[in-house]
């Protein structure tokens, strides 16, 4: 019994290291007396469970995928400034370039008006950039 006593201690104290510097206030007392109080619902969940096993971190890698909102990698051929976005696959720069999704990059004109066009597909409306020319 005195070999799980200092065992108890000896895993409140890790415990109490990690929770000093979220709690400043906590005690090792407080600490060592809640481990002894769920000691018994730790050892069923672990015999019913097993042991859990840590989760790999990922790399930073992973994090640059997510594609975050409001950060555009579209970059104008022409002054290598971001390009802003009007509508839903269609981009613009300040220097005259656009980007559309399926005609790719291309100069814009005095002549060109850009909108929205409604298409139904199905029993849903969608709405779609076009270029028009006046």
């Amino acid at each position: 019994m005195l070999g799980d006593r200092e065992d108890c201690e000896k895993i409140a104290g890790q415990v109490y290291q990690r929770v000093k510097g979220i709690a400043e206030k906590a005690s090792f007392d407080e600490i060592y007396s809640l481990y002894l109080y769920r000691l018994p619902r730790y050892e069923t969940r672990i015999a019913e469970n097993g042991l859990p096993e840590k989760k790999e971190k990922k790399q930073d890698a992973d994090k640059t995928k997510v594609k975050q909102k409001g950060r555009s990698k579209k970059v104008c051929p022409n002054c290598g400034r971001k390009m802003k976005q009007q509508f839903i696959g269609l981009q613009h720069c300040k220097c005259g370039m656009s980007w559309k999704k399926d005609i790719g990059y291309f100069e814009r004109t005095g002549d060109m008006v850009f909108a929205l066009e409604r298409r139904k597909v199905g029993k849903k409306t969608k709405q779609c950039p076009v270029i028009r020319y006046r």
